[in-house]
C-alpha cells in the first residue's frame, strides 16, 4: 500500500489551516523557506523586503499546522526550501563548509518549528532556466548537499533519539524530464532521500504557444511526442530509482492559453496569454459560466475545457482518481499535489485518497 499522501501548502493565500482533513494525509510540506547568505530563512525576513507582520503570520501558521496532529498524530510536517526562482542553492552546495552550514541551518529551522523533515525544491541543479545561479559543479554538489543534510538529520534522530517510524525525513521535488536528470547524479540523489516528489505537471506551461495537456497521465494520441506522468515515472525507473521512492505529482490548478482556434487541443494559441486558474476558479467560476465545454482525452486520461478561444488543461476528480489507481498499480511510494489551498472543498484530495486507499 502506498505510504505517502503528501500535500504542499503554499504560505501566501488566506486559508484556514484548521479545516485541512489531516486524517487523510501522511505529510504536509509548507512552502516555502528560502536561502539567504547560505542559511535557511522564511522569505518574509529577507533584506529590505522584511515584513514583521507577514513573518508573524507565517510563524502562526506553523503553530496551526502543529494543531493538526490532534487529528492525526502520525502526520509529518516538513519545510520545503526553494521553489521556482528561489536562488542560493548553487552557492550553498559549493564547498564542504557551505554545505555543512546549510545543513545545520536547515535542521535548526526544522527543530525550531517542531517539524519532521526537510524537502529541497531546487529548480533546477545545473540549470539556470529560472534565472538562478547555476554551475556545472551543481551536478555533483547537489549529491553532496543532500548527503550533508541526510547526515545531519540522521544525527538528530539518533540524538533525541527517535524511533524508526519517527526519524527525520528528507525529500526533494524533482522535474519529471530528462532535462532534470541531466543536471543531477540520480542514483546518489535517490540514495540520500526518503522519497522523491515528481513534478509530473506543467508539461505545457507558462511559455506554451500550443494547446496541450499539462498533467496528462499518458501521452495523448494528438501529441505522440509529448510528455506524460507515466513517461516521467518510467524515466526515473529506467535510471535505477526504485518505484517505492517515487511520489506521483498532481496539480490543483490548470494551464490556460487564449487565442486558440479549432479543434482546441493541439491548436496554436496567442503567445504570452498563458494563465494558471486554480481548481477553485475552474469549479466555481469557469464551469458554471456555461461558456466552456469539457472534453475528455481517452488516451491521455485527462480533461480539458474550450470555449472557442480559451483552452484550459486541468485536473479533475476523474483524472486524479485514475492517477491514484496508477500509483497502486505501479507500486509507487504514493502521491502528492501542488497545492492544497487551490482545492477549496478538498474534492480532488478526496478523490485521489479514495482511489489509492479504498
Amino acid at each position: 500500500m502506498p505510504r505517502i499522501f503528501l500535500a504542499y501548502l503554499a504560505s501566501w493565500p488566506s486559508f484556514d489551516i484548521s479545516t485541512i482533513p489531516a486524517e487523510k494525509l501522511t505529510h504536509i510540506c509548507y512552502a516555502f523557506a528560502n536561502i539567504d547568505d547560505g542559511r535557511v530563512v522564511l522569505p518574509q525576513s529577507i533584506g529590505q523586503e522584511a515584513d514583521a507582520a507577514a513573518l508573524e503570520r507565517a510563524e502562526q501558521q506553523f503553530i496551526q499546522l502543529q494543531a493538526l496532529k490532534q487529528k492525526n498524530p502520525k502526520l509529518k510536517l516538513m519545510i520545503s526550501i526553494g521553489g521556482w526562482g528561489a536562488d542560493g542553492f548553487s552557492d550553498a552546495a559549493l564547498t564542504e563548509q557551505s554545505r555543512a552550514e546549510f545543513a545545520e541551518s536547515a535542521v535548526q529551522f526544522m527543530l525550531m518549528r517542531q517539524l519532521d523533515g526537510i524537502d529541497l525544491d531546487w529548480e533546477y541543479p545545473s540549470n539556470a532556466m529560472a534565472g538562478i545561479t547555476a554551475r556545472e559543479q551543481d551536478r555533483h554538489n547537489f549529491s553532496l548537499l543532500l548527503q550533508a543534510v541526510r547526515q545531519r538529520l540522521d544525527l538528530q534522530s539518533e540524538l533525541e533519539p527517535r524511533t524508526v517510524d519517527a526519524r527525520y525525513q528528507l525529500s526533494i521535488a524533482a522535474g519529471a524530464g530528462q532535462y532534470y536528470l541531466d543536471g543531477i547524479e540520480v542514483n546518489q540523489v535517490a540514495q540520500a532521500c526518503d522519497f522523491i516528489n515528481l513534478m509530473t505537471y506543467d508539461f505545457y506551461n507558462g511559455w506554451a504557444k500550443q494547446a496541450g495537456h499539462h498533467a496528462n497521465l499518458y501521452r495523448s494520441a494528438s501529441d505522440p511526442l509529448g510528455d506524460s506522468a507515466d513517461d516521467g515515472v518510467a524515466l526515473f525507473r529506467s535510471h535505477g530509482v526504485p518505484a517505492e521512492k517515487l511520489v506521483l505529482g498532481c496539480p490543483m490548478y490548470g494551464r490556460a492559453l487564449a487565442g486558440v482556434g479549432a479543434p482546441g487541443l493541439g491548436a496554436l494559441g496567442c503567445a504570452g496569454s498563458n494563465t494558471a486558474p486554480s481548481f477553485r476558479q475552474i469549479e466555481t467560476e469557469l464551469l458554471p459560466s456555461g461558456r466552456f465545454q469539457r472534453y475528455w482525452d481517452a488516451t491521455a486520461q485527462a480533461p480539458w475545457l474550450f470555449d472557442g478561444d480559451r483552452f484550459i488543461s486541468y485536473e479533475d476528480q476523474e483524472s486524479i482518481a485514475l492517477k491514484g489507481r496508477y500509483v497502486r498499480q505501479q507500486q509507487l511510494a504514493g502521491a502528492m499535489f501542488w497545492e492544497l489551498t487551490e482545492d477549496h472543498q478538498f474534492s480532488l484530495l478526496s478523490a485521489l485518497h479514495e482511489a489509492i486507499y479504498s
